[in-house]
């Protein structure tokens, strides 16, 4: 008998590596503030992606950076030059990271958090 697992699209994966990628790019970034502004982002997304897949206890709190951080990236973009494909692109990772934010955010409402508190009488 074949087990077949379902292989699962973690759109972290594909955030973080669209992140990379404009960080080597450093030149299309108005500021050197930018440049480093989307390293931090992509450092942190990449620890919220190992917390995520460890454990179910921070889904809620991952959820809420990654919306963060996208609502950042979609500032940065609007900053650049119109029509430019570096804005695209962080327009592209930002709406990975909200897709992420949601599916983590939806998750939590599916996980058991336990019993209720009982009440003292």
């Amino acid at each position: 008998m074949t087990d077949i697992t379902p292989d699962f699209q973690n759109p972290l994966v594909g955030a973080i590596s669209q992140l990379r990628s404009i960080c080597q790019g450093p030149q299309q970034m108005t500021s050197a503030t930018d440049c480093g502004s989307v390293a931090r982002i992509t450092a942190h997304v990449t620890n919220i992606n190992a917390s995520v897949v460890e454990s179910t206890r921070d889904h809620a709190n991952a959820s809420k950076r990654l919306n963060d951080f996208a609502t950042t990236l979609t500032r940065m973009a609007r900053d650049t030059a119109q029509g430019d494909n570096l804005a695209s692109r962080m327009h592209l990772v930002a709406a990975s990271l909200r897709s992420a934010s949601a599916k983590l955010a939806d998750s939590c409402k599916k996980t058991p958090e336990g019993p209720a508190p009982t009440q003292a009488g």
